[in-house]
């Protein structure tokens, strides 16, 4: 039978004229009389559907192609997102299928120089987040606790994967890989094609093995949806007029990166009218949360480490000392928010009246300085003193502690530099 004569078998049936057919398949009568007499070439998929729709047919599909990529992406790199753009442009579906397995991503953790291990839901989210706009990739998360690691146990592995991808209904045509050693085994325990991209690491090399070691050193490699992971925080703290937030100012302008502001003073100015004598309990969660979201915003765009000025202690305890209590919301933001270095400036530099500062005398910023260590200290939070008056001093300083932090050479850069 000619390829469209089932199609003009179900007009005759239905009793409609050409025009009708045409009218209600969205194309003209030409169109649709050259396309049953085979004079079409190349027939939009759209109008086929609609024709077969209208007559009560079930539309012929062809068979999708359908990839797959594994991985851990502990951490997710370019080379991955290399890997998978070029594999999403070769196949109707792609499906990327990462492997956990929490003893074995303990011990990567471990093994490595990362201030915090990412969990399944991390690497999901960077997945997720990555390539949320591209509706031909799905993301799935497969256990592989219990099975021999890489590069033994294939035949445990493959029966797992293909029971997994049964499950799920995943019957690809093809594997994508970039790593030359894999693709055999793929093709001897799986039965699946498997195509390499980029193998030698010509185009990007990197792997998630280096980054592991020296996220800094290979931060261009890091996508923007994973360097907040490992973005390194720094908390400075103190009383009033201790010079915080000029001091925050210089190390994020040193550093070539973000900073948090004291939010507190910007809901002073947009909520109490510039004056603090209106301030009052219930307004401190909402200072907290305000910070939260400078933090976090400072965080995500941060050049691998982000100065906060002010951290939530230092909220609760300008709670403590005005209201005489403490705020719970505040408390669990102190709880959430971790800081990898926490600085504490000695407040005995020159007191510098802004209208927005209460405790000026000798013994209320003693008092005040006493009370701060004493809560850092309840709650477990390490703290490096900084003591010098010296402004400059004290820039040096802290420049010196972040940049050890960092692991960076110390610094007789910066002494030159300025001489330069």
């Amino acid at each position: 039978m000619p390829q469209f004569d089932y199609l003009k078998t179900a007009i005759k049936k239905q009793g409609c004229t050409l025009q009708q057919v045409a009218d209600a398949s969205g194309m003209t009568k030409g169109y649709l009389s050259q396309l049953l007499n085979a004079k079409i070439k190349s027939p939009s998929a759209q109008k086929l559907e609609a024709l077969h729709r209208f007559l009560d047919l079930e539309f012929p599909r062809q068979k999708k192609n359908i990839g797959v990529i594994f991985g851990k992406f502990y951490p997710l790199h370019t080379g991955h997102i290399y890997l998978i753009q070029r594999a999403c442009s070769q196949v109707d579906e792609l499906h990327i299928i990462l492997g956990y397995d929490e003893p074995r991503d303990r011990e990567l953790f471990e093994n490595s120089s990362m201030s915090q291990q990412p969990t399944l839901s991390d690497r999901l989210r960077w997945l997720l987040q990555t390539f949320k706009y591209q509706k031909n990739i799905h993301i799935h998360a497969f256990n592989e606790e219990g099975m021999e690691p890489y590069p033994h146990g294939w035949d445990v592995w493959s029966k797992g994967i293909t029971d997994f991808m049964n499950q799920k209904d995943i019957y690809p045509n093809t594997i994508y890989s970039g790593e030359e050693a894999d693709a055999p085994q793929y093709r001897r325990h799986l039965g699946i094609e498997t195509v390499l991209i980029d193998p030698h690491r010509s185009f990007m090399n990197i792997s998630g093995k280096l980054i592991r070691q020296d996220p800094f050193r290979y931060w261009e490699y890091i996508p923007t949806e994973v360097k907040p992971f490992f973005v390194r925080t720094v908390a400075i703290l103190g009383g009033e007029s201790s010079g915080k937030s000029t001091l925050v100012n210089k190390l994020a302008n040193i550093f070539n990166t973000t900073s948090a502001w004291e939010y507190g003073r910007d809901y002073v100015f947009s909520h109490l009218g510039g004056d603090e004598m209106a301030l009052q309990y219930s307004d401190y969660d909402k200072i907290a949360l305000g910070q939260a979201q400078y933090i976090d915003f400072a965080v995500k765009y941060a050049n691998k480490v982000a100065f906060i000025d002010t951290d939530f202690l230092t909220t609760q305890a300008f709670c403590k000392k005005y209201e005489g209590r403490e705020h719970p919301f505040v408390q669990a933001l102190v709880d959430e928010y971790r800081f990898d270095l926490v600085i504490l400036l000695e407040n005995n530099t020159p007191w510098v009246a802004d209208g927005l500062r209460s405790l000026g005398s000798t013994s209320d910023r003693s008092s005040f300085q006493h009370l701060l260590i004493e809560m850092l200290n309840q709650n477990n939070v390490d703290f490096v003193h900084v003591t010098s008056a010296d402004y400059d001093q004290r820039f040096l300083d802290c420049v010196e502690l972040v940049q050890k932090m960092l692991g960076m050479i110390v610094p007789e850069a910066i002494s030159s530099s300025q001489n330069g």
